[in-house]
């Protein structure tokens, strides 16, 4: 009997092509929006898989009347097989399209779930039921704009506004709207878990009162103070993250600090915290005393004084602290160290010396993994520092940290396992930033460093060469040209890029 030849005993071989859609579905459902992005591209059985089921929860489609007339969308989505969930709405003229839009709705009111209008001046009452009427579904509805009367209508009887049950999110830009007559939120959206506006009228009072006990997330902005103190007599029993911005207050009055003492005494169930505005140093105590399941703080002032952080270390579960703004060195002076914080992000810190702040910092947070500075005073030794002592850091974010020179960013070298490294405003030479080669690295991004050039690019396989991914964002020295070779020499990398055009 003749053995079987080389060709005929080989199996056959799999292609990525012939995995079944069970296995592809698992595949992208790793894969982050671009790779999904990638992955449509292959082919049409690709795309269909790689945008359906939970992963178009990830995808936003955006669409711009600024940038395209409306019949191009419709040309573009109502030709669509895609069942979009999330759906952001610009238009920038008078007449806003709307017959266009709501077309776009009814193609997808069966699967929309969030909606995101952007005007860039106001919005009417009856352009705005015309929307909600399309959506019986949704659940998410943010309106960046006024909300006003259609002055042509105003004499017109209108139709009540159509109860949305399902609407669990919203919010408004401004609370004008809510001294139309017809558009009642406790009507509207009876259900509402979560809900942002300004609260500078009896009526926003009302409305954040009648939702005060169902409430699990609150963004309030005072940009009076008529109401602020008013607002903070409220309850919240069932909050869990909290947006607090008031312009004018300073809560420093004794009156003022017993009541907010008071309103964060009950917010026992709070997980996010934001705070844009002056806080005194018992308004932070009252936070860590009582509001002990934080694990995200951001706090956005001027007035931070010496220890004022000193309480923080009672937040046993804090993942991610925010500190913008002016403060003195020594605020986290006698903080107990926090396990768990392993995020931090330092925005325009005016500091008389640096190595204090970041050697407190260091005891505060000894498993810090992702730091972020932004306008920060900081040079080269002070940058030095943070390498040396912060031996776990894997994201390392410097934007506008101007007197960081090409010598302070090789220090950057010395991180162990720096995975991600971000630059933004930064005047650092390519040769800098190729002079510290590194396979921890998977990740760069590089936003207006204009002493990059197209031949620096082509040098960063040979230092990285575990990079995957590079994003280049109007950086004056790197061209189309420049990228495009660097896609030759990197196929496997996604470069993504927005570069500055005349």
């Amino acid at each position: 009997m003749e053995s079987p030849t080389l060709e005929e005993s080989e199996e056959p071989k799999l292609e990525l092509s012939d995995l079944p859609d069970e296995l592809l579905v698992m595949i992208f459902d790793k894969l982050d929006v671009l790779g999904l992005k990638e992955a449509s591209l292959v082919c049409s059985r690709w795309a269909g898989l790689a945008f359906s089921g939970c992963r178009m929860d990830r995808v936003l489609l955006k669409v711009d009347y600024t940038l395209h007339e409306p019949a191009d969308y419709d040309k573009t989505f109502l030709e669509s097989t895609r069942n979009y969930r999330h759906l952001q709405y610009a238009y920038s003229t008078e007449e806003m399209g709307l017959n266009y839009f709501l077309n776009l709705l009814k193609k997808f009111k069966n699967s929309l779930q969030t909606l995101k209008i952007w005007p860039n001046f106001f919005i009417t009452l009856y352009q705005l039921q015309q929307i909600l009427l399309e959506l019986p579904d949704l659940q998410h509805l943010s309106v960046q704009s006024r909300i006003c009367y259609d002055f042509e209508m105003r004499n017109v009887p209108q139709e009540p506004f159509p109860v949305r049950s399902k609407l669990r999110s919203l919010l408004l830009d401004t609370e004008i709207g809510l001294q139309c007559d017809g558009f009642d939120i406790r009507t509207v959206a009876p259900n509402l878990a979560c809900l942002d506006m300004d609260c500078d009228s009896q009526q926003a009072l009302e409305v954040y009162k009648h939702f005060s006990g169902q409430l699990t997330s609150v963004g309030v902005f005072f940009k009076i103070e008529d109401f602020f103190l008013r607002f903070c007599e409220l309850t919240f029993p069932l909050v869990e993250i909290l947006d607090f911005y008031c312009d004018d207050e300073q809560m420093f009055d004794r009156t003022a600090v017993r009541t907010i003492c008071s309103f964060f005494r009950n917010l026992t169930k709070l997980r996010r915290l934001t705070l844009r505005c002056n806080v005194s140093m018992e308004v932070i105590e009252s936070i860590t005393r009582h509001c002990r399941e934080l694990v995200y703080l951001s706090l956005k002032t001027d007035l931070l004084q010496e220890n004022s952080l000193q309480s923080l270390g009672q937040l046993s579960n804090l993942k991610t602290l925010t500190l913008d703004g002016w403060m003195l060195d020594n605020v986290l002076h006698g903080c107990k160290p926090i396990p768990a914080l392993g995020s931090v992000r330092l925005v325009s810190t005016k500091l008389s010396d640096p190595f204090v702040l970041y050697g407190h910092l260091g005891n505060v947070a000894p498993n810090l993994w992702d730091l972020v500075i932004i306008e920060a005073d900081i040079d080269d030794n002070v940058l030095q520092f943070i390498c040396d002592n912060f031996k776990h850091l894997k994201c390392l974010t410097m934007e506008s940290c101007l007197m960081i020179t090409d010598k302070g960013l090789k220090y950057t070298g010395r991180l162990p396992i720096l995975r991600d490294l971000q630059l933004g405003f930064m005047d650092i030479t390519g040769a800098a930033l190729t002079s510290f080669p590194s396979n921890t690295i998977h990740y760069i991004s590089m936003l207006r460093c204009d002493l990059i050039t197209d031949d620096d690019l082509l040098k960063l396989p040979v230092a990285f060469p575990s990079l995957q991914q590079l994003d280049v964002t109007s950086c004056h020295r790197v061209s189309e040209d420049g990228i495009a070779r660097l896609r030759a020499v990197m196929p496997s990398c996604c470069i993504e890029d927005r570069l500055l055009t005349e």
